[in-house]
């Protein structure tokens, strides 16, 4: 039971909660909502990538996570690597088994782009600066476009795409800047450890700031309407306000932790205001 256990958390289930409710959101964008059926296929496709791509960075990241998350399931005993790296390519697997089911040259091309991603951001992507960043904040956002697609109109998905990729690009940074102790420990070339803190800071001020502005777009160009604007500013601009406020005032590990659980929590509420927008 304690190794079964271990496995989920080593899955990330809120990540995989955030993954079902952005298809979700998708599919009710549509013109036309999908059936069950397809929605149910398309979660669990993102279910098993998402599971699989957290599982191989866990394998791969082992020596970091020994000192800035010796709680995870492999720098803990719980589990073993070999057991993380069976367990990751077995939902690979999984993953584009039931890609079968609703393959289409489109939806092809993105789950491979997908795979690529996942596995070359942990082998080699994750300790470069920005590019790791980037290339997991675009995984993210690609559940956005992969669910349009399936679900069949990928403009639904665009908006969300880049609303996703500067939230997640923003947090990934204030994750780096939380974890430069174990980074150093394995050379990674992040971008706190590659330019230094206050450049570090400095990226996450000017990129807030260019998502706050980038997020009223979709209101503005008519894609969304005024209940997205309403939650938008209310739940996602504040918040994101006082990123800008706390990460100027305090770099620190203690503090950066903070910022990157408030950015996590924030993005549900985006997603709600995604959600709303239709209306």
């Amino acid at each position: 039971m304690n190794k079964l256990l271990a496995l989920i958390r080593l899955t990330r289930p809120l990540n995989l909660f955030q993954g079902a409710i952005a298809v979700l959101v998708c599919a009710t964008l549509m013109q036309l909502f999908p059936s069950w059926k397809m929605i149910a296929i398309a979660i669990l496709i993102v279910w098993s990538f998402t599971a699989a791509g957290n599982a191989l960075n866990d394998y791969c990241d082992v020596e970091i996570d020994r000192i800035n998350r010796p709680d995870r399931p492999i720098p803990s005993g719980k589990i073993s690597r070999r057991t993380a790296l069976i367990f990751s390519i077995a939902l690979f697997i999984i993953g584009t088994i039931l890609t079968v089911f609703i393959l289409t040259p489109a939806v092809g091309i993105i789950v491979v782009v997908a795979i690529f991603l996942l596995v070359a951001y942990s082998l080699y992507f994750k300790k470069r600066a920005f590019w790791g960043n980037f290339i997991v904040a675009s995984i993210l956002g690609l559940t956005f476009i992969f669910g349009a697609l399936v679900f069949g109109d990928v403009r639904k998905g665009i908006a969300p795409f880049f609303l996703a990729l500067g939230f997640n690009l923003v947090r990934e940074i204030v994750k780096d800047m939380q974890d430069v102790r174990g980074d150093r420990t394995e050379d990674a070339h992040t971008i706190p450890l590659q330019h230094g803190m206050c450049v570090a800071q400095a990226w996450v001020v000017w990129l807030t700031l260019l998502l706050m502005a980038g997020a009223f777009l979709p209101y503005f160009l008519g894609v969304y309407g005024i209940y997205y604007l309403v939650v938008l500013v209310i739940f996602v601009e504040i918040p994101l306000a006082f990123v800008v406020y706390s990460i100027r005032k305090d770099i620190g590990e203690a503090n950066c932790g903070r910022l990157a659980r408030l950015l996590k929590i924030d993005v549900f509420f985006g997603l709600i205001a995604i959600f709303l927008g239709r209306f």
